[in-house]
């Protein structure tokens, strides 16, 4: 599996969009994960109309748990 497509929309307005590879072994095709800042600092993680909303000061400990939790996949 390549790395996932990253195309920045909206400079302006702090957004990104990470594109999921296709997966052969996978039964479907996976959406796009926007990732944008809010006004007041929040990320959002947004997929098809579902948002989480995640505090910059937990994000290393959120990437930490999603390492951990993906080595468990391999």
């Amino acid at each position: 599996m390549g790395k996932p497509t990253v195309s920045t929309t909206m400079t302006n307005a702090n957004q990104a969009v990470i594109w999921q590879p296709y997966v052969e072994d996978s039964a479907s095709c996976h959406p796009a994960i926007l990732v944008q800042v809010d006004a007041c600092g929040l990320l959002i993680l947004a997929q098809e109309g579902r948002d989480i909303l995640i505090q910059p000061e937990t994000l290393p400990e959120l990437f930490r748990q999603l390492k951990r939790l993906a080595q468990h996949q391999q």
